[in-house]
């Protein structure tokens, strides 16, 4: 049975999130500690913190599934944050990481862009290792650049060369980023896929518009049964969820989780 679960992306009021998750249907979400979302950071957190934010998940119905820590491994002390992030992860109950990769400047020359690469591979790959250690898998967001689509994606994926550091799969953002087919080569993406944010798109590459899952332009109908029938086996989470108010959040996660659960049974 597929484990659909819902982000807190959805709504930065975290207490309405977790209500409205678990009144939508929802038994797992996935926590990003990232600022205006949950602003505790989870290196920070102690184990009690942790505890506690647990059980307010659990009496609500709800279990994490993963977690989002942000990343910067070109930063001077980047790779020593998203270790001790990790860690944090771990003391959460957690193996699935999601972070980010280096981002790329478009009009970044030839040679820049792979300096760039190569200094993120050397930090992914290092951190991937502590990964392993604590038996987490990170997962890298499709985010534009060197995850923004399909070829992009495999490209890292051979290069970082490494079972603890897979991929977000992001369909919409192939389509936001970098005008990408979500559905193409996804017979190849499948196996180096841990996680999946779903959001739809319309409009065309850098159009800010994100409908209801299934109301867009990603084509989730189809996306949704093949990567079921690939062997797609890790979490599929919602990650936005139309309107401004809490009330109106919640009524789109229960429509997209009515959605989802429909295309996944």
């Amino acid at each position: 049975m597929a484990v659909i679960a819902a982000y807190n992306f959805c709504n930065r009021n975290f207490g309405g999130f977790i209500s409205g998750a678990a009144s939508a249907g929802f038994a797992n979400v996935a926590i990003a500690f990232y600022p205006n979302y949950y602003d505790e950071l989870i290196e920070n957190m102690t184990d009690e913190d942790l505890r506690s934010l647990r059980e307010r998940l659990s009496i609500v119905g709800l279990s994490p599934v993963a977690a989002y820590v942000r990343s910067d491994l070109l930063a001077e002390n980047g790779l020593d944050l998203l270790t001790r992030r990790l860690d944090g992860v771990k003391r959460f109950g957690l193996t699935l990481a999601d972070t980010g990769a280096a981002v790329l400047d478009p009009g970044a020359s030839a040679a820049e862009r792979e300096r760039v690469t190569d200094q993120f591979v050397e930090g992914i790959r290092t951190a991937g290792d502590h990964a392993r250690e604590l038996g987490i898998t990170i997962a890298l967001e499709s985010h534009g650049g060197l995850t923004g689509s399909a070829d992009a994606c495999l490209s890292l994926m051979e290069r970082v060369d490494h079972e603890h550091v897979r991929i977000a799969f992001d369909p919409a953002n192939f389509l936001f980023y970098e005008g990408a087919d979500p559905h193409e080569r996804l017979d190849e993406l499948v196996p180096f896929i841990a996680h999946t944010h779903y959001k739809d798109h319309v409009g065309g590459k850098n159009n800010p518009e994100f409908p209801l899952i299934g109301e867009g332009e990603v084509g989730y109908d189809r996306l949704l049964p093949r990567l079921m029938e690939l062997g797609y086996d890790g979490p599929h989470t919602l990650e936005r969820a139309p309107g401004r108010m809490d009330t109106e959040i919640a009524h789109s996660m229960r429509q997209a989780y009515e959605y989802m659960s429909r295309m996944l049974s």
